[in-house]
C-alpha cells in the first residue's frame, strides 16, 4: 500500500468522518420514519426505519466515545454485552429482508409503476406511483436490511476495540490501525 493510499483511508475512516456519516444516517432515517408515516402510511416501514435509525443512535454514541476518549473507562462486559445482541437482531434484520422480499415478489408489489412507452406519441406516461401507499414490503425489506448493517457495524467495532483493550492489558501497549484507542 502506497503512502497516498494509506493517507487515503486514514481520511475516510478517521472518526469524524464516521461520526459526520453516521449524524448523515440518522438524519436520512428520521425523515424516511417521518414520509413513510405521514405520506405513504406503511407502518411496517416506519417500525424498521426507526429501529434502524435507533441502532444508529447507537453507533454515534459510540463512536463519540471514541472522540471524546470516554470509553477507556467502560469495563469490557459493557463491550461483552454489546456484541451479541447486535449480532442476534442483525441476523433477525436479515430473515426479515428476506421473508419481506419474498412475500413482497410472490403478492406481486411494486415499488411503484411506470406505464410503458407509447411508441406512436414518443412520451411516457407515468402512474401516481400508487404501489408506494399502505403497506409494501419492499421498503420494509429494505430498512431491515439497513438494521443488519447498522447492528454488525456496532458488534463489529465492539469485538474489535474488547480485542484492543485486552491486548493493551496483556501487553501494556495498544496498537491503533483501525480502531483509534487513546490510553490515559
Amino acid at each position: 500500500m502506497t503512502a497516498e493510499n494509506r493517507g487515503f483511508c486514514q481520511l475516510i475512516c478517521h472518526i469524524n468522518v464516521r461520526i459526520g456519516w453516521t449524524i448523515f444516517g440518522i438524519v436520512f432515517g428520521i425523515s424516511a420514519i417521518l414520509t413513510y408515516a405521514i405520506k405513504f402510511h406503511n407502518w411496517s416501514a416506519t417500525a424498521t426505519t426507526a429501529i434502524a435509525t435507533l441502532f444508529a443512535c447507537e453507533t454515534l454514541y459510540l463512536y463519540w466515545a471514541l472522540k471524546k476518549n470516554t470509553i477507556v473507562n467502560w469495563k469490557s462486559s459493557t463491550f461483552q454485552l454489546m456484541i451479541w445482541p447486535n449480532v442476534f437482531i442483525g441476523l433477525l434484520g436479515l430473515l426479515g429482508c428476506l421473508v419481506c422480499y419474498i412475500i413482497a415478489g410472490i403478492t406481486h408489489q411494486g415499488a411503484g409503476s411506470i406505464q410503458g412507452w407509447s411508441l406512436f406519441k414518443c412520451s411516457i406516461y407515468f402512474s401516481k406511483f400508487a404501489a408506494m401507499y399502505g403497506e409494501n414490503l419492499w421498503f420494509t425489506g429494505s430498512w431491515s436490511l439497513v438494521i443488519t448493517k447498522w447492528t454488525w457495524q456496532n458488534a463489529f467495532f465492539a469485538r474489535k476495540y474488547l480485542n484492543k483493550i485486552g491486548t493493551a492489558s496483556e501487553d501494556g501497549d495498544i496498537d491503533d490501525d483501525d480502531v483509534e484507542v487513546i490510553k490515559s
